[in-house]
């Protein structure tokens, strides 16, 4: 499929999947159409995609999840660091938890605090 579907099926810009394939987080193939070449994504592109959205929306960085998807995907990093990986993750998950916790807390202060001023 060209690039134009593959952003339609994914919800992502030209751009972004331009990036991911630049960095090596996915692969196409080139096809020649008339004096133009054209790049050709897989159907398993779309997968791939959705699997970087949803690592991403857990906090990984595209250098994490391009290790995790090449690495684990042939069995090369060892169970013990898979692990660790995870645990390292759930730890920042957690930090970040408590950091938009704390953010929170004060908005709502302050937000309390002006309503009372306007009363």
């Amino acid at each position: 499929m060209l690039i134009s579907e593959l952003s339609k099926k994914t919800g992502l810009s030209k751009d972004t999947i331009r990036f991911y394939e630049k960095i090596g987080l996915i692969a196409a193939s080139d096809r020649q159409a008339g004096s133009r070449i054209y790049k050709e994504y897989s159907v398993e592109t779309i997968e791939r995609l959705l699997v970087i959205n949803q690592g991403k929306g857990l906090g990984f960085t595209l250098n994490e999840i391009k290790q995790l998807l090449d690495e684990w995907a042939n069995n090369g990093i060892p169970k013990n660091e898979q692990i660790g990986i995870i645990e390292r993750k759930i730890e920042e998950i957690a930090q970040k938890m408590q950091h938009l916790t704390e953010m929170k807390t004060y908005l709502v202060a302050k937000l309390s605090r002006l309503k009372q001023e306007i009363s």
